[in-house]
């Protein structure tokens, strides 16, 4: 498919229209809804390309969501609370998310599908003397990956920790560690870290050839007036403004938001992940 074609089908934006019970609303530009996607927040901030898929209802006090962001079909974020998500954040179908008292995820999580995540344990009598009452806060750091199917409580899952399918997470996931079972046990010895972290000229050689992919599949020549792979921040503003530049020694990139870049951040995920580098995580 000529690109003149995929650009008019990317800027569908929306859908179907969202219900958003507050106006304090920011949406960025390339996002999509699908039907049934309510809002029930008094704040609501959503970055460039995220796309929400069908039958999605998110109840916080505050939500905001980074950059090119997927939530899929059925999912449910009950609340009230803080509900922070980094930029490349990926949600399976039919996964729930609570917030009452705050969630924050990082960059690059991954959250398999049919996976619940809670912040509250909070349903017996009080007054009749139920001890089981907790409110605590959830944070997940970046490149975690939780692989599906997975019931987390309010713990820290460290940044690139791996909890394998089916995995039931009481307690805090060190950073670089791999975890499975019911309750969670420490395989890391067994079936090794999610991350063996490549050398930079391997990584400028994969990006390289992901986007020579991206531009035969799309049709583009002269690609290089589009993208520029760097490895050093130095070299970051050494470009033109309509030059998309990856530094792939820490995965940022200057963001230009050009139709070419908003279309080849996607075809790069979830293989290659980058942030926009004046971005800052919020807490």
């Amino acid at each position: 498919m000529k690109l003149t074609s995929i650009l008019h089908l990317f800027k569908y934006r929306i859908l179907a229209k969202p219900y958003f019970d507050t106006n304090d609303v920011i949406v960025g530009r390339n996002v999509a809804f699908g039907r049934n996607v309510v809002f029930n927040c008094r704040r609501v901030r959503i970055g460039d390309g995220v796309i929400f898929q069908n039958n999605i209802c998110i109840n916080a006090d505050v939500f905001e969501i980074g950059d090119y962001g997927l939530v899929y079909s059925d999912c449910f974020f009950p609340g009230p609370g803080r509900l922070i998500i980094g930029h490349n954040f990926w949600l399976g179908n039919g996964s729930i998310m609570d917030s009452q008292a705050g969630t924050f995820i990082g960059n690059n999580v991954g959250i398999g599908a049919h996976s619940q995540l809670w912040t509250h344990m909070s349903f017996g009598d009080i007054m009749y003397g139920c001890v089981f009452d907790s409110h605590k806060s959830l944070c997940i750091e970046d490149d975690a990956w939780l692989v599906g199917h997975c019931l987390a409580s309010p713990v820290t899952i460290g940044a690139r920790s791996l909890a394998l399918p089916g995995s039931v997470i009481t307690k805090d996931m060190m950073p670089d560690h791999t975890y499975a079972g019911v309750p969670i046990k420490d395989i890391t010895e067994k079936f090794g870290r999610q991350f063996n972290v490549t050398a930079l000229r391997e990584r400028t050689d994969y990006l390289q050839t992901q986007i020579q992919d991206f531009a035969n599949h799309y049709q583009i020549k002269d690609i290089a007036k589009h993208v520029k792979i760097v490895q050093d921040k130095s070299e970051m503003n050494d470009t033109c403004d309509s030059v998309t530049v990856f530094n792939v020694a820490d995965r940022t990139y200057l963001k230009r938001q050009t139709e070419i870049e908003h279309l080849l951040m996607r075809f790069l995920l979830p293989k290659a992940k980058f942030v926009p580098i004046d971005s800052q995580q919020k807490g």
